[in-house]
């Protein structure tokens, strides 16, 4: 090829691209604490503000609660649980939680189990911990995290001072892939 069939190459690959992330939607299921108390709790303050970031970068972000799995759990009497995991199966391409309420604690160890067993292989988990957490010996650590740092992304930080960079970026890389690769998920909203 000469270089300029491989410029023009490049060139159709990116409005290929280009295509392809206005065809397709990347979703984030986003879990932790309700954004209701993001005025008082730095891990729903985070949850809000990764939720404002990945939608700056074109992500569809769904929160269980907020967008209406509650309202089908409540209107055909079925379980959160059981409602959330066929969302994550059928729907999402990531599920990034930050794990620091009741609620939250228990998707973790739901989801981890699921994930390891079921969903690693189409998607991507990556798991906020509060740092006071990450040198302790306890079942959060040698269990649900630990599958998480085997089979996604475990963080350990600071929620008032986070840099959501880091997983904006990897969700980018991820996303990118998944428009490029044929294989992607095959059930969109």
């Amino acid at each position: 090829m000469t270089k300029k069939e491989i410029k023009d190459s490049i060139k159709q690959f990116g409005k290929d691209l280009k295509k392809a992330f206005g065809k397709k939607k990347y979703i984030v299921f986003l879990c932790g604490p309700t954004l209701d108390s993001a005025n008082v709790d730095e891990a729903a303050k985070l949850r809000l503000r990764l939720k404002t970031e990945l939608e700056s970068e074109d992500f569809e972000v769904v929160l269980g609660e907020d967008d209406g799995l509650e309202n089908l759990r409540k209107r055909y009497a079925g379980m959160a649980h059981e409602n959330e995991l066929e969302f994550i199966n059928k729907f999402s391409n990531s599920v990034l939680l930050i794990a620091s309420s009741v609620g939250s604690f228990c998707e973790l160890g739901l989801f981890s189990y699921h994930h390891v067993r079921q969903n690693a292989r189409h998607t991507d988990f990556i798991l906020i911990l509060d740092e006071k957490y990450k040198d302790d010996v306890s079942y959060l650590n040698e269990g649900p995290a630990k599958a998480i740092e085997n089979f996604g992304k475990l963080i350990h930080g600071n929620f008032s001072n986070f840099d959501t960079q880091p997983i904006i970026d990897r969700l980018r890389t991820r996303r990118t892939v998944w428009f490029t690769d044929p294989a992607g998920k095959t059930e969109s909203l």
